[in-house]
């Protein structure tokens, strides 16, 4: 039977190991489990203009972006849910007082008042285009971040430290994340698999993030990969080799997908 596999980019599909890199053994298990009729399709917290150039290095149709908040099948985008507009003036005064410290997403750009040097060649690069724009040009948002880890927060950090009804946070190693309360990995494969008619039981998920957490534990089966903390590990149902190893090979293998 056909199964709805959705992988994370970074860290799970995409190495970043010395250089970034795509693992040969995994673009392997991505043809394999094409061939075997299975549909792999991402869940990335990046935004949908920084997933495009991965989706097309794999031939996936089916992405689940920026933690659920934006979803697509056969490349039409079917679902966006952006920050609640009420509290993006909030944000705004957080990114005025940190401004190396803040940036936020739309459709098409990530806007930042922060110089970002040292990643506007990536982001432009996973764009294909000059994504990165000043804050004050942004009309609307779908996620915004600030760039340090939760445990660093405090009270004037304001919306990161304490969001508001309708703002969700989402709590990364190195960074916080702000997006709309109904999103999440989870919620957006469900909407997805609804779309497609497909049943919820066939889906697996693979990530090593602690955004993955709710598609990990929810899905039938979900694989941590190697270099995932304890906590994503806790709630997999299966832990592979890192993906330097072969792991996702490995695990595609090992559940009989191929």
């Amino acid at each position: 039977m056909s199964k709805y596999i959705f992988f994370d980019i970074d860290g799970t599909l995409i190495s970043h190991v010395n250089k970034s890199h795509i693992p040969e053994q995994t673009r392997e298990a991505i043809k394999l489990l094409k061939q075997a009729g299975h549909v792999p399709a991402i869940a990335t917290g990046r935004g949908a203009f920084l997933t495009y150039s991965a989706a097309k290095e794999f031939g996936i149709n089916y992405l689940v972006c920026s933690g659920g908040a934006q979803i697509f099948a056969n490349n039409k985008e079917i679902h966006t849910s952006f920050f609640p507009d009420e509290h993006l003036n909030k944000f705004c005064e957080i990114a005025d007082r940190f401004p190396e410290l803040t940036a936020a997403v739309d459709e098409k750009f990530l806007y930042t008042s922060g110089a970002f040097d040292s990643f506007r060649e990536y982001f432009n690069n996973q764009a294909g285009y000059d994504c990165v724009r000043d804050l004050r040009e942004m009309k609307q948002a779908i996620l915004c971040y600030i760039m340090l880890p939760p445990e660093t927060l405090t009270r004037e950090h304001g919306i990161f430290f304490e969001p508001p009804e309708g703002v969700r946070l989402e709590l990364m190693n190195q960074f916080t994340e702000a997006r709309h309360e109904s999103t999440s990995k989870w919620r957006g494969i469900e909407l997805l698999i609804r779309h497609e008619g497909a049943s919820i039981d066939d889906v697996i998920t693979f990530g090593d993030g602690p955004n993955d957490i709710d598609m990990l534990e929810n899905a039938k089966t979900g694989v941590a990969v190697g270099k995932s903390s304890e906590r994503v590990k806790e709630a997999a149902d299966y832990v592979c080799d890192d993906i330097d190893d072969g792991g996702i090979l490995k695990a595609c293998k090992h559940l009989g997908l191929i």
